[in-house]
């Protein structure tokens, strides 16, 4: 009897598992959200809960059905395979044409069982939740543009609900994206920490649609999981420092690095800065010499801690190793944070050749570019006044 009873309830679960009412069932966990945007192509990333097989369909926005025809399908793949034991889905597209809409839907199927190449089982494939009726889009970026529009938030240290709160009356449709410029965590120890940090609040508020613009603070350098932050923000060339082009704008992305000297006992021995902001120089060089960021308008150069401003021994070495190079490339302005305090720093004779603006933790930082005027709006909560720039 007991066999028998035991039998019914395997069957049972079983039975309820099978139509999808597990409470492990395959599901999308987190996202999807765009990253690393250019002007042909795009990052999409998003989790599931178990391990899957990946892809993102696209369709342009010609009024079409999205299920009129079939849709190419980009794979989460690597070095020629694609990606099957891993539950974060990284999908780049490239080839698109730049300033052009798209319409995009991501599916996962899941890996049940993988004993060799030819003995894979597979589960069921999910989508994301509106799929059927391809709601989500992006917009690649385009030189073509005349203006250029972005929030940089700063040190919210894990505040999701203070970004969304500030964010209630931003029309994010309006933007071509949002930059992180650093110190969004306080550390980094997991990754459903870095989710519930700031990641699941973006893609309620607008990274959907709209991408996002990573870049670190020497707070993200922190933590457990600290070494794998950038798998979630995965950049085409492989570096957190970088430059890329939007409409007129050429963006320059530094990566500060500690503020403490290396040997600094809070860092255990781990931290190797010095070094990587020398290299970080070497490759500065070539990068401001490029004809995309000579050309450009304007120059606008993201980097968390500000230079020129501190004493610490980070932005110290940040004065001695980048800023030189900096003075030399027509930069227009530095945005920046760190010290979780409002300041605007004109250019000092013999010293800095550019403004430097710090965003505070209480706010956020709107840029507008046209032609080459910056205007720059610094937002806080309900009730304070915005403070404004206008740069020529």
């Amino acid at each position: 009897m007991m066999q028998r009873k035991t039998s019914v309830l395997i069957f049972l679960v079983l039975a309820l598992s099978f139509r999808g009412y597990s409470q492990d069932s395959f599901k999308i966990t987190h996202g999807p959200w765009l990253t690393d945007m250019s002007e042909t192509g795009v990052t999409i990333v998003w989790m599931t809960n178990k391990n899957a097989v990946s892809w993102v369909e696209i369709a342009p926005d010609d009024g079409s059905h999205f299920y009129g025809k079939e849709r190419p399908r980009y794979y989460n793949s690597r070095y020629g395979r694609k990606q099957a034991a891993s539950n974060l889905h990284k999908v780049r597209i490239e080839d698109l044409e730049p300033g052009t809409k798209y319409r995009y839907a991501v599916f996962s199927k899941e890996v049940i069982n993988w004993q060799t190449d030819s003995r894979v089982v597979y589960g069921i494939t999910v989508a994301n939740a509106a799929y059927s009726r391809n709601s989500l889009s992006f917009t690649t970026f385009s030189r073509q543009d005349d203006t250029v529009s972005f929030i940089m938030f700063n040190d919210l240290h894990g505040r999701a609900q203070f970004m969304r709160d500030l964010c209630k009356d931003v029309d994010f449709s309006s933007l071509d994206m949002v930059f992180f410029n650093g110190d969004m965590s306080t550390a980094i120890n997991s990754e459903e920490q870095l989710m519930t940090d700031f990641v699941d609040a973006s893609v309620d508020l607008f990274a959907k649609r709209i991408p996002i613009a990573f870049n670190r603070g020497n707070h993200e350098t922190r933590g457990t999981y600290s070494d794998f932050l950038m798998d979630y923000f995965p950049l085409k060339e492989g570096r957190v420092y970088r430059t890329f082009n939007a409409g007129e704008v050429a963006f320059l992305v530094l990566d500060c690095g500690e503020d403490k000297p290396d040997s600094d006992i809070e860092y255990s021995g781990l931290a190797d800065f010095d070094a990587y902001r020398e290299a970080q120089a070497a490759w500065l060089r070539g990068a401001i010499q490029a004809k995309e960021f000579r050309d450009a308008a304007v120059r606008i150069v993201m980097l968390h801690m500000p230079p020129g401003v501190s004493n610490w021994h980070g932005t110290l070495h940040l004065d001695e190793t980048l800023l030189p190079l900096l003075n030399e490339a027509k930069v227009d302005v530095v945005f920046s944070g760190h010290t979780h305090r409002y300041s605007y720093n004109a250019p000092v004779a013999g010293k800095t050749t550019f403004p430097v603006i710090v965003n505070s933790n209480n706010a956020y930082l709107k840029c507008d570019v046209t032609g080459a005027k910056i205007k720059v709006t610094i937002v806080g909560p309900e009730g304070t006044k915005p403070i404004e720039h206008l740069l020529d």
